[in-house]
């Protein structure tokens, strides 16, 4: 029977696992604990991108595609769907040129990165059809993106000058003297880059 300082070998591996079983077990512990915040962070991504597919300018949206790349980086195949949409929206020139195209494919790449990030955590009644045509998202919603959008894209015109901004007049205008003509306006230094050449009588 082998012995060490007077203790058997079972006394050894009693004393061995009453020392190292807590430790263990904290450790698995935390590896459970770890794995559920895991889980609990990658369906939150998940449930923002369903509730924001069909408005992508919602900033949960933005939040939720910036975030898969930090929490599905071990999965090749969704993080390959993500590159490939990110690569998509950063596409400028398909968008000057073909902005249907750009838009009908960006659909299609969302699409793809939803239907595969919910497949990994084991929603599989989700196809892609489901996802593409079931997704309840309120008229009001859409309407709202879109004239945020139209918005933003006049602001943006007539701060560039590219727009102007129509004016209405409503009642009677009372004007205590007339208006001055516009070359009166300006002044002596523009008026002189306003004025005609002079013919030059020097021979």
């Amino acid at each position: 029977m082998l012995m060490f300082l007077g203790i058997k070998l079972e006394g050894w591996l009693t004393i061995a696992a009453i020392v190292t079983g807590p430790i263990l077990a904290l450790l698995i512990q935390r590896w459970q604990d770890r794995r559920r915040e895991d889980d609990k962070r990658r369906r939150l991504i998940f449930q923002q991108l369903l509730l924001t597919l069909k408005v992508p300018m919602a900033p949960r949206h933005v939040d939720a595609i910036n975030s898969v790349p930090l929490e599905f980086y071990s999965d090749k195949g969704i993080f390959e769907a993500w590159r490939l949409y990110s690569s998509h929206l950063n596409d400028k020139v398909l968008l000057k040129n073909n902005s249907q195209r750009w838009g009908e494919k960006k659909s299609e790449l969302l699409i793809d990165l939803a239907y595969k990030i919910g497949n990994s955590l084991g929603y599989d009644h989700l196809d892609k059809a489901t996802l593409k045509d079931n997704i309840y998202v309120p008229q009001g919603y859409e309407d709202q993106e879109t004239q945020f959008q139209a918005l933003r894209t006049t602001l943006l015109q007539v701060l560039k000058g590219e727009r102007p901004i129509p004016v209405t007049m409503l009642g009677p205008v009372q004007i205590e003297e007339p208006l001055k003509p516009a070359e009166e306006l300006l002044t002596p230094a523009q008026q002189a880059l306003l004025a005609p050449p002079t013919a030059d009588t020097t021979e």
